[in-house]
């Protein structure tokens, strides 16, 4: 599928939410992404790329990187003259493109400890997006797993990205300045920037339309699937015999196989119970980690953050 540029002229404001996420926060599989509220501009897709999606990521790095990188290439893909909002549960992302920068460009882009700041090649490249922009971008901040429907989809496009990445399943898929804030970090000393990088990545067909990491035909094959494939089993046409030892042994193995089918849909429904709690807690970790970012750096803790 050849991806078109979107040329249409775009009027009134456009919403976009982005996330980043860290399977091991730091220094674990990360993962960002972006996506349009398309149900507030009638269908229409505003981004430069014609998608009204994208996620990447890399195999090692940071929450914070993932969350920056979303942020940046949301605006890179929404350059227009329209008012841009951008919606995040990140608030570490939010005061880094808001708030803090205007303190750090005064400092020379050195912290309260004059050292220098964490991914300041991501910060000021959104920097320059957002001023160099024709039309005005704000942020609102969003409370994280809590049903917002736009701040799950891009949460399952990051986290779905991560999980690829750790099984090797998909590359590393980064803009530059994602490269180099992770190269200056200490945990991509086994990473090199890739040659000739260009400002942003281009779209990728498989990436963009891999809107879930989870789709729903994996979830049939995982219960109802199975159970339909050995209940053809259980059912396949019997040979009748005049001899009852080869009656009495068919109905034997028939109940044999019913006894199986049994269990293997208990155990594959115990299987999916598990899983959702898995799913479930692998959130509040989320959650939990989002909340001690953003607490450390309202706390001016500045020196745990990556």
């Amino acid at each position: 599928m050849q991806v078109m540029k979107n040329t249409a002229t775009i009027t009134g404001t456009v919403t976009v939410s982005t996330d980043g996420s860290a399977l091991s926060n730091p220094n674990g599989p990360m993962g960002w992404g972006w996506a349009e509220h398309t149900d507030t501009t009638g269908g229409h897709i505003a981004s430069s790329t014609g998608r009204d999606c994208d996620c990447g990521g890399a195999s090692n790095g940071t929450n914070q990187i993932g969350e920056l990188c979303a942020v940046l290439q949301a605006l890179r893909t929404h350059r227009g003259s329209y008012c841009l909002i951008i919606e995040s549960d990140s608030q570490y992302a939010i005061k880094c493109s808001t708030i803090w920068l205007e303190g750090w460009k005064k400092n020379g882009w050195k912290n309260s400890k004059h050292e220098p700041v964490k991914n300041a090649p991501l910060i000021k490249a959104i920097d320059r997006e957002i001023s160099e922009r024709p039309g005005p971008v704000s942020f609102t901040w969003v409370k994280g797993h809590a049903g917002n429907m736009y701040n799950e989809k891009v949460d399952s496009l990051a986290r779905g990205y991560a999980e690829k990445c750790q099984a090797g399943r998909a590359p590393n898929y980064l803009p530059y300045e994602g490269w180099q804030s992770l190269i200056s970090s200490i945990y991509g000393h086994s990473m090199t920037i890739p040659d000739n990088p260009s400002q942003a990545p281009q779209a990728d067909d498989y990436l963009a339309a891999d809107q879930t990491s989870r789709p729903e035909a994996d979830k049939d094959t995982t219960k109802e699937g199975s159970r339909n494939r050995v209940s053809n089993s259980a059912t396949a046409p019997t040979i009748e015999t005049t001899e009852t030892t080869e009656t009495t042994v068919a109905h034997e193995l028939l109940a044999q196989i019913r006894s199986a089918a049994d269990q293997f849909n208990l155990a594959a429904q115990r299987l999916e119970n598990a899983s959702a709690h898995m799913d479930k807690a692998i959130a509040s970790l989320d959650e939990a980690i989002r909340r001690f970012d953003d607490s450390s750096w309202d706390n001016n803790h500045q020196d745990t953050l990556f």
